[in-house]
């Protein structure tokens, strides 16, 4: 049950820093309590928990651009951050967590300026078909997260510069390109100014779950810092492998990489935008240490998901199968 509400602001448009102040705010969240944080960054890719960062954006060109990389620890796809951008992040405990709530709030805030705004799809928001703001979840013991965009005036050209988007998320979307799908507030109201939507927001949350108080920006933990900012964490490495299975599914675009020795998985990673960051470690489980064969894998699937994802896990042993034939 949510008893007091605080209202967190970043001043700083440091990827690095602001990722780290939300997780150190999800760290010390504080009982019976909601935590909205808003803060920008500069420039920015933010790629999702398990992500390939060397196929979800063009490193070259971003490095030339000096436009930071960053990973978040939730899952869900790639997206640009510059300050045409609103970052916000609700913060509360599992018993008082409601994605469709929250996803309303964000919907409501822009109502209030006149925007025809609608949840939609993965939560996402929508204005006229177009997506306006996307968001993504994180839960951990009882401490959940919810965070997302708003795209006030946010420069779409760098948008499709920086983020590769693969023909099979495309077919699977029916969609051109990743600009073709997103607009911005601006695009609807020129004259709705940055302030004037944080003042939105904070209001939207305000009738939702009562009055707000403002805090200071709590220290963040030197640990936290040096995360975010690790060549690891953001460069995941592939190591060698012999077969890849990519492909679109019902939890979103994954890649799969396999090592197989004498007819046994040895070797699995994965890299998805599922919203569900416990997803590409089950695969995971299920698959190494596999002998292939139909009955073996039939066995595995269903005591590790019973008939969850079924249609998705047979798709991925039949193409490692069909690579091993």
């Amino acid at each position: 049950m949510i008893e007091k509400v605080y209202l967190v602001r970043s001043e700083s448009i440091n990827p690095y820093y602001n990722l780290a102040l939300e997780e150190q705010l999800f760290r010390t969240l504080p009982a019976n309590s909601l935590v909205f944080y808003l803060w920008q960054n500069q420039n920015t890719v933010v790629i999702g928990k398990n992500q390939n960062s060397h196929k979800e954006c063009n490193l070259n060109l971003m490095e030339q651009d000096h436009c930071y990389l960053a990973r978040r620890s939730s899952g869900g796809g790639a997206v640009f951050h510059d300050l045409g951008n609103q970052n916000y992040t609700f913060l509360m405990y599992l018993d008082s967590f409601d994605i469709q709530k929250q996803s309303r709030v964000i919907a409501e805030a822009l109502r209030s300026l006149g925007l025809p705004a609608e949840v939609s799809g993965r939560n996402d928001i929508e204005i006229a078909g177009y997506k306006v703001s996307g968001n993504a979840y994180q839960a951990e013991r009882e401490h959940c997260l919810h965070h997302g965009t708003v795209m006030w005036n946010v420069d779409k050209d760098k948008v499709a510069r920086y983020l590769n988007v693969s023909s099979k998320k495309i077919q699977a979307k029916g969609v051109d390109s990743v600009r073709s799908r997103v607009a911005n507030l601006t695009d609807f109201a020129p004259e709705i100014t940055l302030s004037q939507l944080q003042e939105a927001l904070i209001k939207a949350v305000e009738r939702n779950y009562g009055p707000i108080t403002e805090i200071p920006v709590p220290v963040v933990s030197a640990e936290l810092l040096e995360k975010y900012h690790s060549y690891k964490f953001l460069y995941s490495t592939i190591s060698n492998y012999t077969i890849i299975v990519h492909d679109y599914y019902s939890f979103g675009e994954a890649q799969f990489y396999f090592d197989v020795d004498n007819g046994t998985i040895t070797w699995v990673d994965a890299f998805t935008d599922a919203m569900d960051v416990e997803l590409d470690g089950r695969i995971k489980e299920l698959f190494k240490g596999l002998h292939i064969d139909d009955v073996s894998f039939r066995n595995r699937a269903l005591k590790l998901f019973g008939e969850e994802y079924n249609e998705d896990l047979n798709r991925i042993y039949l193409g490692i199968k069909k690579q091993t034939d």
